[in-house]
């Protein structure tokens, strides 16, 4: 891949180029420079994946309003393109939820994850188990490791 290049996944030229509108495209572009842009080894593509952007940097990327902002997020959180969350990790997906918040982070949902039916985007089936049955196993994983300390302590 070239250095200074961001990779857009096609889904988003092939489906959404068409569907999404001005500012909802901007600020999708605006969260994929920043996410998938930025080189992160931590990341399972070996980039950034999640992204604290403030309201202002938005509005200043953009050249959009805060309405307009507020419109498209909400738009984007819709149709399942974008997950928003605080830093407690709770999911923002209403604007009510938003409201207020210092810290919004932001992350673009797995486009592998996406199927498109009706104009609407959303989860399949089983990439919605797939990912429950990860929480439950590295929670799981989780519970061990303690219970492990706290019996050789």
């Amino acid at each position: 891949m070239q250095t200074s290049t961001t990779p857009v996944p096609n889904l988003f030229f092939d489906i959404y180029l068409k569907e999404l509108k001005l500012a909802e495209l901007k600020i999708l572009l605006i969260i994929i420079r920043q996410t998938l842009g930025w080189a992160d080894k931590r990341g399972r593509s070996g980039r950034k994946e999640i992204d604290w952007i403030s309201g202002s940097q938005l509005c200043q990327k953009t050249g959009c309003s805060k309405r307009s902002i507020t419109s498209a997020t909400d738009v984007l959180v819709r149709k399942n393109l974008i997950t928003i969350f605080d830093e407690s990790n709770n999911i923002l997906n209403t604007p009510e939820k938003r409201q207020g918040k210092t810290k919004l982070y932001y992350r673009l949902t797995d486009p592998v994850d996406c199927v498109v039916e009706n104009g609407l985007t959303s989860l399949t089936t089983s990439a919605i188990l797939a990912k429950d049955i990860s929480k439950k196993y590295t929670a799981l994983v989780q519970k061990m490791q303690i219970t492990k300390e706290t019996i050789q302590n």
